[in-house]
């Protein structure tokens, strides 16, 4: 009996230390920043939104007049887009990349990740709120 006493204990236990670390994991996860060009604000505005209502991103911050300059099938282009600068988190990546390429009216969009390497903590905690997938739960 003592010996199964101590056994529910440390399983006890070791599944309250698992739903901890589970929260801190949601709590800590990655920041990204996601660098997407566009040919209109229409075009940016479009995928700004889709994102931030599936909550794929927290924000996007769209940048008018910047000006590209790239080689596109043997000749040298520049052209006038719009910058998206998407914040979310490292695992809504995947899914906002399949998004943006399935919506997106370029045949090769450009789509940039960069994790974020400092950060406002308010602003962090705000950013993983509203753009992760899945939440953590205690156990019952």
């Amino acid at each position: 009996m003592k010996r199964e006493t101590g056994y529910i204990l440390a399983l006890s236990s070791l599944i309250a230390i698992v739903s901890l670390l589970s929260g801190q994991m949601l709590k800590m996860a990655a920041l990204r920043v996601v660098f997407i060009t566009t040919p209109s604000e229409e075009v940016a505005t479009k995928l700004a939104r889709a994102v931030v209502e599936q909550k794929l991103a927290a924000c996007v911050n769209i940048v008018p007049g910047i000006k590209s300059i790239y080689e596109w099938e043997g000749k040298i282009h520049e052209d006038a887009e719009h910058l998206m600068i998407v914040k979310t988190v490292e695992e809504s990546v995947p899914s906002l990349r399949e998004k943006i390429l399935s919506i997106h009216p370029y045949d090769t969009p450009e789509f940039i990740s960069l994790p974020v390497s400092e950060e406002s903590e308010k602003y962090a905690e705000w950013v993983r709120t509203q753009s992760a997938k899945t939440t953590v739960s205690p156990p019952q």
